[in-house]
């Protein structure tokens, strides 16, 4: 505050000031700071953060009505600093000395000190002293801007309370946290104070982002009455990130009561450390594969619990990174485990399939591992990475075709075929695919059985040729199926063999002994049959066919039995009709006979020349010889006319 004399001595400048019949404003005037402590009551033993607020209403004396900024000036505190001090209350203060700069005119400023009540303190009103130091301008000239400074120190008794109120301290930290995962972290905390509290809310408060408190950043515990001496127990859900470190976590606890005189208040906040535990982990021991591409296999994983805990209802899901690697038709799968103690290895087994598409080299795929914890809590661990490389695709070749294939007769197609893979395969089944309408197999199917890699086998099938099949190269599809290790049956591509088909050749050959039949004759036509083909035939029924004017009264023949290379000779009846010209007439023949196995088939259809004359059959002289010998006559006669 401002003496009294120099007051005096201030007005005494302006009036001279005034006087001389100038306009010029003085502007006097002081800060006036009130130091008040919102919250004085405190409890022995306790430890607490008091805030002192400061308010400068200031003292203007003389102001300028041209100049406003002024005013401000000579009450605004400058270099202010504020130290707390015990005085005669039963505390110590840390860090007692606070410099807060300036301090203008209008609304509070609050300074917070750090105070630890003394253990043994009795109950009171005590005063601690607030020291307070500045500077400021106590007059400033409108005119010249000139000014006083002065330097001022003021202290001002703050009353603190000590009463016998509910004091709480922690006793013990129970943590099952754990990194990226959910856990109970028990806190026990002791009423030390003399008093009841009632109404308590124990809030536990995270003092990071890596662990927070479910729900939030904080959380809280009712209690309705805590008497002196009393523990409680209070458990909070703590989450850990993945990014936590197995280290402890600072937490902030604080208890909010009502008093015994009803009012409420807030204990001063504690520091808690929480470390969690390491995360729950897997590894890969070992994996195998009997995938290969265009196939589905059985994918193998052993993984191991590297701890700390025994989880309980464990499933492992797979997870394919390509649409070529899939495990039925969905991009991943899961399979069951169950409880799994630290240190155990289980063995994981999954069906996968290779696409045609797929390549023989790594995919990768991942795994995570859903758990109980001993809480019953579910979590996940995700961080499982795998590869699979799938077997080259299974393969078959065919080699050493042969084939007795020919027009009208039973022939075969034999071949080797070799698993070409790099696995043994089960059941090898060989299906006849051609679909050509001169040929047909007798049987669709051979079974070859089980073949290792690099194994050959002999196939063969039987094969009707019709006569109709006309000779040429032929393509012939084979499929090749086989059991893959989860039993199921696999197609493997189709095997493509060309080989050719020989033309028809004539079961028989004919041999005419006399084509000759003159007109209105009806005689006896003979010709001898030799069997061409490899095989004995038997019932061999001949019928002959001719048009008019040419007929037959007896026109089949029979012959039982024929061996390869025999002939016999059958005749047949014809008739040239009156009407018949002179000139070759066909003999059309077949046969209808019976193979060695009895199946009956009829030949192609044999065409034999008949050459009908106009010579009767009792020798009358021929019609061209009686036409040349009457030319002859004509012509002597036309050459002895000339001659004369």
């Amino acid at each position: 505050m401002v003496s009294t004399s120099y007051k005096l001595l201030l007005l005494a400048v302006i009036g001279i000031t005034v006087t001389s019949g100038t306009a010029t404003a003085i502007v006097v005037g002081s800060p006036d700071i009130d130091a008040t402590l919102e919250d004085d009551n405190v409890s022995p033993g306790e430890q607490k953060t008091i805030e002192i607020s400061l308010v400068n209403s200031g003292d203007l004396e003389s102001g300028s009505a041209q100049n406003p900024a002024l005013n401000s000036d000579v009450t605004t505190a400058k270099g202010l600093t504020v130290s707390f001090k015990p005085g005669d209350a039963p505390i110590s203060v840390k860090n007692s000395k606070r410099s807060l700069g300036t301090l203008q005119v209008g609304p509070k400023t609050t300074v917070p000190f750090d105070i630890s009540v003394d253990e043994g303190a009795s109950s009171g009103t005590y005063e601690a002293r607030l020291k307070l130091n500045y500077e400021y301008a106590s007059y400033i000239s409108e005119r010249t801007g000139s000014q006083v400074e002065n330097e001022e120190t003021r202290t001002v008794d703050i009353e603190i309370d000590v009463t016998d109120d509910a004091t709480f301290n922690v006793t013990d930290i129970d943590s099952e946290a754990r990194v990226d995962s959910t856990g109970t972290v028990a806190v026990s905390v002791e009423n030390t104070g003399g008093s009841a509290a009632r109404n308590a809310a124990v809030t536990l408060e995270s003092q990071n982002q890596d662990l927070t408190m479910s729900g939030g950043d904080a959380t809280s515990r009712f209690v309705d009455k805590w008497e002196p001496g009393e523990v409680r127990t209070f458990n909070y859900r703590v989450s850990s990130s993945e990014a936590a470190e197995p280290e402890p976590y600072g937490f902030a606890l604080s208890v909010g009561f009502d008093k015994e005189n009803g009012l409420r208040t807030q204990s001063v906040s504690q520091s808690v450390a929480v470390a969690p535990d390491p995360q729950q982990q897997f590894s890969v021991v070992n994996s195998s594969s009997s995938v290969a591409v265009s196939n589905t296999g059985t994918y193998e994983v052993q993984l191991r619990n590297t701890g700390p805990l025994t989880v309980e209802d464990a499933s492992v899901t797979f997870t394919s990174q390509n649409a070529d690697i899939t495990f039925g038709q969905s991009s991943s799968t899961t399979a069951y485990v169950g409880a799994w103690e630290p240190g155990e290895v289980r063995t994981v087994r999954v069906d996968t399939t290779a696409s045609p598409d797929a390549e023989d080299r790594s995919y990768a795929l991942s795994a995570s591992v859903q758990y109980e914890d001993q809480e019953g809590d579910t979590s996940t661990y995700d961080d499982v990475q795998l590869s699979l490389s799938p077997a080259p695709e299974q393969n078959f070749d065919v080699s050493n075709v042969e084939t007795s294939l020919q027009a009208g007769e039973d022939g075969s197609l034999s071949a080797i075929i070799t698993n070409t893979g790099t696995r043994d395969v089960e059941n090898v089944v060989i299906t006849w695919e051609s679909q050509q309408s001169t040929l047909s197999t007798k049987e669709t199917q051979y079974a070859v059985g089980n073949l290792a890699a690099g194994e050959s086998a002999n196939f063969s099938f039987g094969v009707d040729v019709s006569n109709s099949a006309e000779a040429g190269a032929r393509q012939f599809d084979f499929g090749v199926s086989y059991r893959d290790d989860n039993g199921d049956r696999v197609e493997a591509d189709t095997l493509e063999v060309r080989s050719r088909v020989a033309g028809s050749q004539d079961e028989f050959d004919i041999e005419i002994q006399n084509s000759t039949l003159s007109v209105g004759q009806d005689r006896s036509i003979t010709f001898t049959i030799t069997n061409t083909k490899d095989t004995t035939l038997r019932s061999i029924e001949g019928k002959a066919f001719v048009n008019d004017p040419l007929s037959s009264s007896d026109d089949e023949t029979f012959i039982a039995e024929l061996e390869p290379g025999e002939s016999e000779t059958v005749s047949v009846q014809l008739s040239a009709g009156s009407d018949a010209l002179e000139k070759t007439y066909p003999l059309n023949l077949d046969f209808q006979y019976e193979t060695p196995d009895g199946e009956k088939r009829v030949s192609d259809t044999y065409s034999l020349p008949i050459d009908v004359s106009d010579q009767s059959e009792s020798g009358g002289t021929p019609l061209w010889l009686v036409g040349g010998i009457g030319l002859l006559v004509v012509v002597g006669g036309i050459v002895w006319y000339r001659r004369q």
